[in-house]
């Protein structure tokens, strides 16, 4: 375990000492990119030639290995990016983050608490046909003592799913809830597979092929219509952000994203890899833990949300990929309520400090390893130092840093929350009987009036009146703080300029890639 003490950086104390650091005259210094560059050519002269892909196949960077690829147990990123290639539910999601036809082609809802779904003809990648029976299957499996799978919050209020016919799926709810149909986005399994504990087979339209210790190969599933025009994706793990720049630099690796760091996105556009940033909807925080007595005080939270300087970090740690956040959801979201946001005002901060408590504040700020992540946590933690709250920076790997998380052992720790676009979530995130491991209110956060809207919203069924009551929900967030918002990154996309027809997605998935295809024709001897 890595422990760095940090001190208060004078150039970190302000904005505009930050802006001097990184910028001469106006214009952003190229030196660290340029020192940067060298190492990576020296470097990319000296490595050796990559283990050949399979004939092909997309090969695709990851900065970390999934932890699982059980759909129902997945948790990171990795795992997700993973398995929306392999799975299908009945619904997906829309562009408008609306729930749309996937294994089920429609449904309806005959009063607030039955909806019937009417599948699609599809097939698994066993060859066996989807049916209701399979739905039913996955849904109880949920139960499972050995599974301790991560269910949705949404669906606690389902009190019955029965096959009607083969293609007819009841679910009977034993209370009306708007946020059930997102809910159904989960992965449908074969029947026999699903009362296992790990269970891989999907309907999607690649099949889990190979998992080897830092790679997962999926192959074409010959079941998929229309089939992928690629045979397959491999996914590599990547210790560090160097390695993959290097990877894609040197044509053994097609696309990452949103694991490069910044700096060394000119040298790729440079080394002819394309460069492709899209508004996303990832959402950055500083989770906090309202059980220790400092923290608990909303002085102290507020002090830690003015010595942030947001806007800073964007533009000179994040290159500009990033916008401020003030809440969950960004613009553009029809739960999005525009509150206002905690200004960058580090006096007031101090004056907050003050008030709250006469001596210095201790905090261990968690975070990845992940270079970035580790370097935005370093200006965050000088931040908050310059304004009188002592920062240790703590970076974990993964697998610890999530564990530490969910076990409530964190001072304040860094997160994202990837793919969120039902609001329900602020339930499970927010209301006060849902602190681990029963839901993701980590920071045991108390609020009845949050307890009363969060359930609330679950009932209403109109879009207009969900939206006034989120839009109150994030009002009190902003108020209470017992989490500090970041910002919500952008898709940064980079890949070999012949791969074609890959679209990144606002929740950062990868699905797309079921539509790629070569520009040219790739055979064993292009590879």
């Amino acid at each position: 375990m890595t422990s760095i003490k940090l001190r208060p950086y004078p150039w970190l104390a302000n904005s505009f000492s930050l802006r001097q650091r990184f910028s001469v005259g106006g214009e952003r210094t190229c030196s660290a990119a340029r020192a940067v560059a060298g190492l990576l050519l020296s470097l990319l002269c000296a490595c050796a030639d990559a283990p050949r892909r399979p004939p092909g196949y997309v090969v695709v960077g990851l900065d970390a290995a999934p932890t699982s690829l059980d759909p129902r147990t997945a948790s990171d990123a990795s795992s997700a990016l993973i398995l929306g290639l392999v799975h299908r539910g009945l619904t997906g999601t829309g562009a408008s983050g609306e729930p749309e036809p996937d294994l089920a082609a429609s449904w309806e809802s005959p009063d607030p608490t039955t909806y019937r779904f009417f599948l699609t003809p599809a097939v698994f990648q066993s060859g066996e046909p989807v049916t209701a029976a399979d739905v039913v299957a996955t849904y109880r499996s949920l139960a499972l003592p050995a599974l301790q799978a991560r269910q949705d919050d949404a669906l606690e209020v389902v009190g019955e799913v029965v096959a009607e016919d083969e293609r007819t799926v009841r679910f009977t709810l034993r209370q009306p809830s708007a946020a059930f149909l997102h809910a159904t986005r989960l992965a449908i399994l074969p029947q026999g597979c699903a009362a296992q504990s790990d269970c891989r087979t999907g309907a999607g339209p690649f099949r889990l092929a190979r998992i080897g210790l830092d790679s997962v190969e999926l192959a074409a599933a010959p079941s998929a219509e229309p089939r992928p025009e690629v045979p397959g994706i491999l996914f590599v793990v990547s210790p560090d952000s160097v390695s993959r720049a290097l990877g894609l630099a040197r044509g053994s690796i097609d696309l990452v994203q949103n694991a490069v760091e910044p700096d060394l996105l000119p040298w790729l556009r440079e080394a002819g890899l394309e460069v492709v940033a899209t508004p996303g909807s990832t959402f950055h925080y500083l989770g906090i833990n309202l059980r220790r007595a400092d923290l608990a005080d909303d002085r102290v939270r507020r002090a830690i949300a003015h010595a942030i300087d947001r806007d800073a970090i964007i533009e000179y740690v994040l290159a500009g990929h990033a916008r401020p956040a003030n809440e969950l959801f960004p613009p553009g979201h029809w739960a999005h309520a525009d509150v206002r946001a905690h200004d960058y005002d580090p006096e007031r901060a101090r004056r907050l400090l003050a008030e709250a408590r006469p001596g210095p504040i201790h905090v261990t700020l968690k975070t990845s390893t992940v270079e970035l992540r580790r370097r935005v946590g370093e200006v965050i933690a000088s931040m908050l130092a310059a304004v009188g709250i002592d920062a240790e920076i703590r970076p974990l790997e993964w697998a610890t840093l999530y564990g530490d998380v969910r076990r409530g052992a964190f001072d304040v720790f860094a997160l994202a929350w990837v793919g969120i676009e039902e609001p329900d979530h602020y339930h499970a995130l927010l209301h006060s009987s849902m602190t681990p491991p029963r839901g993701s209110n980590r920071g045991q956060y108390a609020e009845a009036r949050i307890d009363a809207l969060t359930l609330a919203g679950r009932t209403v069924p109109g879009r207009g009146e969900r939206a006034a009551i989120y839009r109150e929900v994030a009002e009190i967030v902003q108020r209470d703080l017992p989490f500090v918002p970041l910002w919500w990154v952008d898709n940064v996309v980079v890949k070999n300029r012949d791969l074609l027809g890959f679209e990144p997605s606002p929740s950062g998935d990868l699905r797309s890639l079921a539509r790629a295809r070569w520009a040219v024709q790739r055979g064993p001897e292009a590879s």
